[in-house]
C-alpha cells in the first residue's frame, strides 16, 4: 500500500507503531482496509482457527505476528484476536452503543492507543472496510494513534480499563500528566462527560452549555474526535422546539464534525447533509413548545 501516508516501525519497549511519513491534514483519510478475519459474538478459539484456515500462508503469518496481551491466559489465536480486534460498527460504551462483530485488519490493528488520539477509526458499512481519519493536523514523524478506551474518564479509570484489557499502563501525552495538570485534566474530562449527558437530555438553551463544553474539549485536544455528537445533540434540541434557523446552523457544524471524524461518505455525515437540506425531516421536529434558541455562533 505505497499510497499510505505512514510507515510501520519498531518502538522500543512498545512493539510496533504507525508513523506519519508526511504532514497529514485534519479530515484526511489515513487508511481504508478490508478485514483479514471477521468474528461475531460469541467468539472462540475454534471459530478463529476455522477463519484462519481459509487464509493464505502469508495472511496467517500476518495474523500470528500481532501482539498478544493474553499470553498464558488464552489460547494464542483467541488472545491475539481479543488484543487486536476493532469493532465493525458504532461501538462506544460511554454512549450506550455496542456491536457484536469485530475484525482483525493487517494495518489497522497496528494503531497504538492514546487518550488524546489524532486518528479516529470508523467502520464504513457500504465499503465493508474500516476507515481511519485524521482528527487534527498531524506532523511528519508523529505516531498515529486511536483510542482503545473511554477518554472521558479520569486517568486512573482509563489506565485500569486498558491494563485489564490490554496489559499495558497507558503513558500517552494525556496520561503522562502529573500533579495539578493531571487533576485539571481529570476534572475537565469528567465535566465533558457530564455536559454531554446534560445536552442530550437538557431542557435548557444548548448555548448555555456550548461554550463550556467546547472550551473543555479544546483544552483536552478532543474536539476533533468528540465534537460532532455534541453539535448533533444541540441540533436535536433546537429542532424539537421548531427553531429551524438555529437547528440548521447546529447540524451544519455536526456535518463538518462527522466529515472529519468519519468521512464525508459516512452514514452520519450523509444523514447530517440531509438534515441541512430539510431540518424538519427530523422525527423530533416540533415535539416541544416552540421557542427561539441560539446557534453555534
Amino acid at each position: 500500500m505505497a499510497d499510505t501516508p505512514f510507515v510501520l516501525r519498531d518502538i522500543s519497549g512498545k512493539g510496533k507503531g504507525l508513523f506519519a511519513t508526511r504532514p497529514i491534514t485534519r479530515g484526511e483519510r489515513v487508511l481504508a482496509e478490508a478485514p483479514l478475519i471477521t468474528q461475531r459474538q460469541p467468539v472462540s478459539n475454534a471459530t478463529i482457527l476455522l477463519a484462519l484456515a481459509r487464509l493464505s500462508d502469508t495472511d496467517q503469518r500476518r495474523y500470528f505476528n500481532l501482539a498478544n496481551a493474553s499470553v498464558g491466559l488464552l489460547a494464542p489465536p483467541l488472545g491475539m484476536f481479543k488484543t487486536n480486534a476493532l469493532p465493525c460498527g458504532d461501538h462506544d460504551q460511554s454512549r450506550g452503543l455496542a456491536v457484536d462483530t469485530a475484525a482483525i485488519f493487517p494495518l489497522g490493528s497496528r494503531f497504538n492507543s492514546s487518550c488524546e488520539p489524532n486518528v479516529n477509526n470508523y467502520w464504513n458499512e457500504s465499503l465493508n472496510q474500516i476507515t481511519f481519519w485524521a482528527v487534527r493536523d498531524i506532523a511528519e514523524g508523529e505516531e498515529l494513534c486511536i483510542c482503545y478506551g473511554t477518554p472521558l474518564a479520569k486517568r486512573a479509570d482509563r489506565r485500569a480499563r486498558l491494563e485489564s484489557s490490554f496489559r499495558f499502563v497507558c503513558n500517552c501525552v494525556a496520561c503522562a500528566r502529573e500533579g495539578a495538570a493531571l487533576k485539571e485534566s481529570d476534572d475537565r474530562r469528567v465535566s465533558i462527560s457530564r455536559l454531554y449527558d446534560e445536552i442530550a437530555t437538557c431542557g435548557s438553551n444548548p448555548r448555555s452549555r456550548r461554550a463550556e463544553t467546547l472550551k473543555l474539549l479544546e483544552a483536552e485536544n478532543l474536539l476533533g474526535s468528540h465534537g460532532a455528537s455534541f453539535y448533533y445533540d444541540a441540533f436535536q434540541f433546537c429542532i424539537s422546539v421548531a427553531d429551524v434557523r438555529n437547528a440548521k446552523a447546529w447540524v451544519t457544524k455536526a456535518w463538518e464534525g462527522y466529515c472529519v471524524e468519519r468521512g464525508p461518505q459516512s452514514s452520519d455525515a450523509v444523514k447530517m447533509a440531509a438534515y441541512m437540506q430539510d431540518p424538519r425531516a427530523h422525527p423530533a421536529f416540533d415535539l416541544l413548545p416552540r421557542k427561539t434558541l441560539v446557534g453555534p455562533d
